[in-house]
């Protein structure tokens, strides 16, 4: 299997785990299925909410250039995520350490 299907069978997996409840704890970029789950809301497409205190928490301690990583995703999408909310979420916490994508 060449390099690039085994990157898009990751991403598939781990967008698919932000959708899907399990009892199964995932660690992404630093941050755990409960952490990614937290700031779904406040970057999704349809009536994006204000990130909790519990997200931007979360966001502290995060990989940035991991989550860069997925910025160009075309699965992002297909999950209802935008990539422009989720890029804009560390200005919204007001964490100023935090890299650009």
């Amino acid at each position: 299997m060449t390099s690039k299907k085994v990157a898009i069978m990751v991403i598939v997996m781990v967008m698919a785990s932000l959708v899907v409840e399990r009892s199964v704890a995932i660690d992404l970029c630093g941050m755990t299925q409960a952490e990614l789950n937290e700031c779904l809301p406040a970057v999704s497409k349809n009536n994006p909410t204000s990130p909790s205190l519990l997200c931007c928490n979360a966001l502290k301690h995060a990989d940035y250039t991991c989550l860069c990583g997925y910025k160009n995703s075309p699965w992002l999408g297909s999950f209802g995520v935008d990539p422009k909310l989720a890029s804009s979420l560390p200005k919204e916490c007001d964490l100023t350490n935090a890299p650009t994508c």
